[in-house]
């Protein structure tokens, strides 16, 4: 069976950076439909109702804008701005929640998530191997993938463009398109290179000399990495000028992980409770754990920050007092906000009780220092459950049964004819070894589909012809 999982992968260029596979389906308790549903719904709701606090901030408010307008072009700002692009939210949205003895915590959101590809290939191998049933079924992620890109342009015509930045996800990315054109529509997995325009100011692309027309780019690059993309200019051109659509929509707002501390700050309740349910509030409420931009601007003698900050037994008033913690207090997560090439892959994290006290001194100096080009955010450290899980290591050719801390993704796709309909796609489990503090994927990390709780149910034991040469 391992074989079988390790040669379709490396066959498919999934497997060139191999990982642990699990013998037997991966449930967790409360990550369940009702749990899921709910949680897809509030984050289409509060990207809507973020897109529009951006784009209208409420009078007194505009701090927003300062923040999130910080060390990005004018001229991105502008383009995002622009009226075609009023009511365009991202296609796919990939929360991260880090399971702890209390329940999930929502940690990041990722409008251009990696995964949805890999996620795919492990579902069909499981479910060839007899196990279906698995969290958005097997076909999940193509399915909801096409629905998307379909909710777009009824007939369209599909460019996954992938920049060099982001080169070590194309594989997947080539899965979803070659499937995507065997089952619904035309599409590509292309470098950006490979786009070409004729003298009706359309973008097409030419393999073995038939033409294709795009009609919509899946932009699978970051926004930081804009001027380092070829074409970038005339993919943006041809957006704006209504050739072609581009999702996620050029909106850096959108990836910036401040989002979470405003959705804590006191003067935007009114906002939020105006732009969204009640229940979706609620829920995110649970799940946001406090968090804060790390504004260096000196706190009013009579002010405090907006959260109480704790370490321990101390109740810090401003982020100076970050600098004296010891480090059993100093129990935080420093992490750039967005527009940033350290925002994503877990390059830029900080983890405050992981530093002898000068590295710790120098990152929160850093971080402050670096605000008028690049906030960060501060969250507190939340420690994960651990979880008994078995895990097949390919370097021992054993299977390892040990305690694993869990991130758990969620791919949630947005469809419909006003955009206002989202459906999970699929769960990937991300299980890493409890000594590790940071969750994401390695050697020795379990990557797997996610099966909803099914208490009785009969699980076959996928290991049952385990092979161990």
């Amino acid at each position: 069976m391992y074989r079988n999982f390790s040669s379709t992968l490396k066959s498919l260029g999934l497997f060139e950076r191999p990982f642990r596979i699990s013998p037997r389906p991966v449930i967790l308790p409360g990550i369940d439909s009702p749990f899921l549903d709910s949680l897809g719904r509030a984050l289409l709701s509060f990207y809507r109702a973020f897109d529009r606090l951006y784009r209208e901030p409420p009078s007194g408010l505009e701090f927003v804008r300062d923040y999130l307008d910080r060390g990005k072009p004018p001229e991105l700002l502008n383009y995002g701005q622009a009226r075609r692009f009023k009511s365009d939210i991202p296609g796919i949205l990939r929360p991260d929640l880090l399971l702890t003895s209390e329940g999930p915590v929502l940690t990041e959101m990722d409008a251009v998530p990696g995964g949805p590809g890999l996620l795919l290939a492990l579902s069909r191998l499981y479910r060839d191997r007899g196990h279906s049933g698995m969290i958005g079924g097997a076909e999940g992620i193509l399915d909801g993938f096409a629905s998307m890109i379909a909710s777009l342009d009824p007939d369209p015509v599909l460019a996954i463009v992938v920049s060099d930045e982001s080169g070590d996800y194309r594989n997947e990315m080539a899965l979803l398109a070659a499937d995507l054109s065997r089952g619904y529509f035309p599409a590509f997995c292309l470098h950006p290179r490979e786009l070409r325009f004729d003298e009706n100011g359309f973008l097409f692309f030419a393999p073995d000399g038939k033409t294709h027309r795009i009609s919509i780019i899946y932009r699978f690059f970051e926004l930081f990495d804009l001027p380092s993309i070829p074409k970038s200019d005339l993919m943006l051109y041809f957006a704006k000028g209504g050739k072609v659509r581009i999702t996620p929509p050029v909106k850096p707002w959108l990836e910036e992980k401040a989002g979470m501390a405003l959705w804590h700050h006191p003067a935007l309740r009114e906002h939020w409770s105006r732009e969204m349910p009640s229940e979706s509030m609620e829920l995110l409420d649970r799940l946001i754990p406090p968090t804060w931009v790390m504004d260096p601007a000196p706190v009013p003698a009579q002010a405090s920050l907006l959260l109480p900050l704790v370490a321990g037994e101390r109740r810090l008033r401003d982020f100076e007092g970050l600098l004296g913690l010891t480090q059993r207090e100093r129990r935080f997560i420093i992490k750039p906000s967005g527009f940033s090439p350290l925002s994503w892959g877990s390059r830029g994290v900080v983890v405050g009780h992981d530093l002898p006290e000068e590295s710790w001194k120098e990152s929160v100096r850093h971080a402050m220092e670096a605000f008028s080009h690049g906030p960060s955010i501060l969250q507190p450290f939340r420690q994960t459950h651990v979880f008994p899980l078995t895990g097949y290591d390919f370097s021992s050719e054993t299977e390892r049964e040990e305690g694993y801390r869990i991130r758990v993704c969620p791919y949630y796709f947005v469809s419909g004819k006003n955009r206002d309909e989202v459906h999970t796609g699929g769960v990937l489990i991300t299980a890493c070894p409890k000594d590790k503090k940071l969750i994401h994927g390695m050697v020795d990390a379990i990557l797997s589909p996610a099966w909803p709780p099914s208490p009785g149910e009969d699980l076959p034991d996928l290991a049952s012809d385990r092979i161990t040469g």
